[in-house]
């Protein structure tokens, strides 16, 4: 009878004390919310007094100067596959998948990504100088500037893979190897707009710390619902 009872007793046990063991930790996403939120300033004030002029130019006279065919061609399915109707839509795709498998805080978390990256981008657009992307630079002078700063591809590139990343790790729900691309997308993507001079360098830079932010921001968003979610000890 003992020995019946206490294998069940010690199951019990486990099954109570996993929930605390894959508990997320909120307060490492805030601090860097809190850092990328404080390298984006500096990014900023630096492009608003022109101190990356410098870097900026040299980095894209380097760049340009040594353009290929075949990178030329490698750039275009990056391209077309970072547009943000395309990202936006896959990421629909996963928040209504998560809902279906019953996961609701993964797909709120996922799904608050997207939008908050595009509402950063247009609080940039509105209230930020614009200067013209590297492309446009010696267009008419009547023109309105197009937004480059921060590069918005980048941002809510950088904001969607890192977040689903770690909201699908969280879940399990994604192996080490795919990971591993997804966590490499948005360096692909901000390089190759970089190199099809559609951004300046610091434009780039500031739309990786942005989306990083975002993703964290995400991150709290998550570990918060689901400790909401579990039972009290």
């Amino acid at each position: 009878m003992t020995e019946t009872v206490t294998p069940h007793i010690e199951a019990s046990a486990a099954s109570k004390q996993e929930p605390q063991e894959d508990n997320g930790h909120p307060i490492g996403g805030t601090l860097v919310l809190l850092a990328a939120a404080g390298l984006l300033t500096l990014i900023s004030r630096s492009v608003q007094r022109q101190e990356t002029e410098r870097v900026d130019d040299a980095i894209h006279e380097t760049l340009q100067s040594h353009r290929s065919r075949p990178m030329d061609m490698l750039a275009k399915p990056v391209t077309l596959l970072s547009l943000p109707v395309l990202v936006v839509a896959a990421t629909a795709g996963l928040v209504l998948w998560l809902k279906q498998q019953n996961r609701p805080e993964a797909a709120i978390a996922i799904g608050f990504a997207p939008v908050a990256a595009a509402t950063l981008g247009q609080t940039f657009t509105t209230f930020f100088p614009q200067r013209p992307p590297p492309d446009q630079q010696d267009g008419p002078s009547g023109q309105g500037t197009e937004a480059s700063f921060p590069s918005g591809h980048t941002a809510g590139v950088t904001a969607e893979a890192l977040a689903i990343g770690y909201v699908l790790s969280r879940e399990s729900l994604i192996s080490p190897k795919v990971l591993a691309l997804v966590l490499g997308w948005p360096l692909v993507v901000g390089s190759m707009r970089l190199y099809r001079d559609r951004h300046w360098a610091s434009d780039i830079l500031a739309g990786w710390v942005a989306g990083a932010g975002v993703a964290a921001a995400s991150a709290v968003l998550y570990d918060i619902l689901v400790s909401r979610k579990q039972p009290a000890s």
